[in-house]
């Protein structure tokens, strides 16, 4: 049966729209809601004018979909199982990603529903699905018994109010891949009942015990249950308390783990450096190898759930970068893309979500922190203020919040932390820092550290032919000729020199020709555009060959508009 049939079949009895071939979402019409028809000639109009469309159903008005879930560590089938022998037969559905759809004519107004038992949704008033033989990812959803749509019968309308308190979280498996989400969400409701910590800790581990298939070790179990108290017993030992000195370190306080060790800690880390130095590719790498688990720079690591906020880069760029690194790569990290200077954005909001989503979520990046700064004011109260209160989340959701910031033009070597843009209540109020500079006109560039209960560290790093980070254990020397670097010194301070070799080395005092000099140049451009030197040759005329260099360290757009990519 070929699309546009089964079309015109659905249409006889409800409304049916266009969706984008192998699409379940890319929308064709301006509005399916609006424009949603069961009008037979409109239908085919529509199919004849893209015959490999695929069907959206519109669900309400008396169709109901019971929408079953089968991926990402959901079982929804499992869940459904229990309740299928007392539902009428009726058309059932197979999807592409190997869940199901049950069909029934309903009476009454039933809103959609998300998760009404664990992968199971409700498709109702205001939604629609895609029916057979639409397709996606090249397979097709499937009719698997020809059934018509049965009448709900009571047995469904008991299902269709959901699970009832006395069996809502103790009849199904949780299996691997949504343990820790449900683990984190149980213990969250527990906590907002009211129950006690004690209480709380002896239901984890009992839910983890009966439920999860496998088990996960004790150690997680106890993860999760710190990272339910840390977020909602936040401030308690704020609270007014005198207490000897004595009674004080007789007490036994958990010893939270870096992140990173001696780099990243729960709450606020600042990573500052020049534009275009590679501080993009440095916190892409250092996220990748976090979702893995992996050391980074020779240092131990915590396997995390990576949350990158992206406001500068578009996806492209990413892919393109991330593709370059050539690593493996896991489910552990994900890009959230967000409007710059956008007054709604709320850093809460985002991270609570994806905490109730993964318990295990352990590092925020947001590059650049710029771009959702509330106070726009270089005040030391105002800025202490604001990242005082992303501190608080690091620490109330157990993470640590790394906030990618401007460095000032002139850099401090000896007091690099001193160049981080703003007022010192930034620096203030973050638990550690970090400031990546180049070292001269070498490529080699240097990594300093420090924080709360972190050793002060220097590090030199170098990039490889993939663009990843290395440690260099000794210093490095690079020869470099004294005579490119009086060019690159003059350029960067110039921005721009037109002419040609032999005015050049005229106007430095160069003791070179014309041609030795376009040598050197030719012989280095990697080199020149290590420092955002761009090096062009035009054609040779009557008189010598004009060449250009352009300094481009300074903006983001080059003299014509057009973005330039950022160097490595």
């Amino acid at each position: 049966m070929t699309l546009l049939e089964a079309a015109r079949i659905y249409a006889r009895s409800y409304k049916v729209f266009p969706l984008a071939p192998q699409s379940k979402s890319k929308q064709l019409l301006r509005s399916w809601k609006n424009e949603a028809s069961n009008d037979l000639s409109q239908v085919e109009r529509w199919w004849k004018a893209c015959p490999q469309a695929n069907i959206g159903l519109v669900t309400g008005n008396g169709l109901l979909v019971i929408d079953v879930d089968n991926k990402n560590g959901k079982n929804g089938s499992e869940m459904l199982k229990p309740y299928l022998d007392d539902f009428p037969d009726t058309m059932v559905v197979k999807t592409p990603s190997g869940g199901y759809h049950y069909y029934f004519e309903v009476e009454g107004s039933f809103p959609n529903k998300v998760n009404l038992y664990d992968g199971i949704d409700i498709r109702s008033d205001g939604g629609y699905i895609l029916a057979p033989p639409s397709v996606v990812d090249h397979q097709a959803y499937t009719n698997m018994n020809n059934n018509p749509i049965a009448k709900a019968n009571d047995a469904v309308y008991k299902f269709l109010k959901g699970p009832s308190k006395e069996v809502s979280t103790v009849s199904s498996i949780i299996y691997e891949g949504e343990r820790n989400n449900q683990l984190f969400k149980l213990g969250c409701r527990l906590h907002s009942n009211g129950i006690s910590n004690d209480i709380i800790k002896i239901c984890l581990e009992s839910e983890n015990h009966l439920r999860c298939q496998p088990p996960l070790e004790s150690n997680e179990v106890k993860r999760i249950y710190e990272s339910i108290i840390h977020r909602y017993d936040k401030g308690k030992d704020d609270e007014v308390e005198e207490i000897n000195v004595m009674d004080l370190i007789d007490r036994d306080f958990d010893e939270q783990e870096d992140i990173v060790e001696d780099m990243l800690t729960p709450g606020v880390c600042l990573l500052g450096a020049p534009q275009k130095i590679g501080k993009t590719f440095f916190c892409l790498q250092l996220a990748i190898t976090i979702s893995k688990g992996e050391s980074f720079m020779g240092r131990r690591v915590q396997k995390k759930r990576v949350l990158y906020i992206a406001l500068e880069d578009s996806k492209s760029k990413l892919n393109k970068r991330i593709k370059t690194f050539g690593v493996t790569l896991n489910r552990n990290l994900d890009f959230r893309f967000e409007k710059a200077y956008n007054p709604d954005f709320d850093l809460e909001e985002v991270i609570g979500a994806k905490k109730q989503e993964d318990a295990n979520l352990g590092v925020v990046v947001i590059d650049t922190f710029a771009k959702i700064k509330k106070n726009k004011k270089v005040e030391y109260d105002m800025e202490y203020e604001e990242v005082s209160r992303i501190h608080e989340l690091g620490i109330k959701y157990n993470l640590c919040i790394l906030l990618v910031t401007h460095v000032k033009k002139e850099i401090d070597r000896d007091n690099p932390f001193d160049s981080i843009y703003g007022s010192r209540g930034v620096t203030a109020a973050a638990d550690s820092m970090m400031v990546m500079f180049k070292r001269g006109i070498t490529k080699v560039k240097e990594l300093h550290i420090t924080g709360k209960d972190i050793p002060d560290e220097r590090q030199l790093l170098i990039q490889d032919e993939h663009l990843l980070y290395h440690v260099v254990e000794e210093e490095v020397e690079e020869n470099v000729d004294e005579n490119l670097i009086r060019v690159i010194n003059y350029i960067i301070r110039a921005k721009v020199f037109t002419g040609s070799h032999l005015d050049l080395s005229a106007k430095l005092n160069l003791p070179l020709t014309g041609k030795a000099l376009q040598c050197l140049l030719k012989n280095n451009k990697d080199l020149l555009e290590s420092n955002f030197i761009v090096y062009e040759v035009g054609n040779r005329t009557s008189r010598a060959r004009q060449m250009k260099l352009s300094y481009l360290g300074d903006d983001e757009t080059n003299g014509d508009g057009m973005t330039v990519e950022t160097p490595l």
